[in-house]
């Protein structure tokens, strides 16, 4: 096989795993938007609505146990292929739903999909891609995530309204499963030989490296986060009453996440990710400030969904670059594994907190108050720096 023929055969690799990577990410956000919404159809409470999502995060956490260390010991083709069956099947098995709690388990069941995927395709792209071009690859896979965030729960919500769930669950069904066959395809490299130690056991020995934990405090910060805004931040916008579609935020987060999953992987390449990932969180936190000026002038709406989405997208993508360039390559969907497990256990935390900080301080002192605390938290990191630099 001549070199252009082993190029091409690359590049058609990438592409197949890319786009079963957007048919998953379209399948899993649009579920994360429209299931509270079918639980209400079919009779269901907000309780019940908060609970499947609740069970659904858990449910991975509790997966990733046995899924992350299986992608180090058997290759990452098998869980990214368990990942995209359970993604592809579950609007089948909603389609033929009939009741709130058969709902309820059957995102239990999805969860398996979240554990699997979503721990095995960062190992994935860090086990084929040049090391020093990782930024870009990766920025590829966040921008596969950012697309669905934008395309899924569009097209899910389009065809719900001008059809039914039915519908949509079959569509969903269809691409879930095209997503599957693609994955067939694609080729990876042959699992390495690793010891069998266990997952909590192989987790201690990663959490050792001072680098790792700085990285998933990182991502802990950004989690924490993030579940405040995706869960207060329609609320808080909805109830200024100064906005014709307070869902015009979560377009443009979603866009400034698209720009700069390519902006700064390719940045990563060449510059210190530790810089790029400050400045990234410096830019969330004036936006999350600015946010509470919104009901006084409406466009600082505009300005904190670029700051924001620019920087949870960028700092994640950065941290989960570095993260993949430090760990060995026989721990890594391990060290993968904690970090999902971070990004949902404080994702669920954010919005529990935020929740008691509000009967306190309300919807402005809390915004700016936990926009204050990233910001420090980056100069104080910056500071460090420069100190160990001189």
């Amino acid at each position: 096989m001549n070199e252009s023929m082993i190029k091409e055969a690359t590049l058609k690799n990438w592409v197949l795993f890319y786009t079963a990577s957007l048919l998953v990410f379209i399948n899993f956000w649009a579920a994360v938007t429209t299931t509270p919404l079918y639980i209400l159809e079919l009779g269901g409470r907000d309780f019940h609505s908060g609970l499947q999502g609740t069970l659904f995060f858990l449910g991975a956490v509790v997966f990733r146990i046995y899924l992350g260390p299986l992608s180090d010991r058997r290759g990452r083709k098998i869980p990214l292929l368990i990942g995209a069956f359970v993604f592809g099947s579950t609007p089948l098995l909603l389609y033929f739903a009939q009741s709130v709690w058969a709902v309820i388990f059957i995102r239990i069941y999805q969860s398996i999909g979240l554990a699997a995927y979503f721990a095995s395709g960062p190992a994935f792209v860090g086990d084929v891609a040049p090391f020093p071009r990782m930024g870009t690859y990766m920025g590829l896979y966040r921008l596969m995530s950012a697309s669905g965030l934008l395309i899924g729960p569009f097209v899910a919500v389009y065809m719900i309204n001008h059809f039914n769930y039915s519908t949509w669950f079959l569509g969903s069904f269809a691409m879930g499963i095209m997503g599957f066959l693609f994955l067939l395809l694609v080729q990876g490299p042959p699992p390495k030989a690793s010891k069998k130690v266990g997952f909590f056991r192989e987790t201690k020995e990663v959490l050792k490296d001072s680098t790792l934990r700085e990285i998933y405090l990182g991502i802990a910060i950004f989690s924490f986060a993030s579940g405040i805004i995706f869960t207060f931040a329609p609320v808080y916008l909805d109830q200024i009453g100064t906005l014709e579609n307070p869902g015009i935020f979560f377009t443009i987060y979603s866009f400034a996440g698209i720009i700069a999953s390519v902006v700064v992987g390719k940045l990563l390449d060449h510059k210190s990710p530790l810089l790029i990932i400050l400045f990234l969180g410096f830019s969330y936190g004036t936006g999350l400030i600015l946010l509470t000026a919104v009901g006084f002038l409406s466009q600082f709406m505009i300005l904190a969904g670029i700051l924001m989405g620019t920087g949870y997208a960028g700092a994640i993508l950065g941290l989960s670059t570095r993260l993949i360039k430090t760990v060995s390559e026989e721990s890594r969907a391990i060290a993968i594994s904690i970090q999902e497990n971070t990004i949902d256990v404080f994702i669920a935390s954010g919005s529990f907190v935020f929740s008691g900080m509000l009967p306190l301080w309300g919807y402005e002192v809390s915004f700016g108050f936990i926009g204050t605390l990233i910001i420090a938290a980056m100069v104080l990191r910056l500071i460090k720096e420069r100190k160990r630099l001189d």
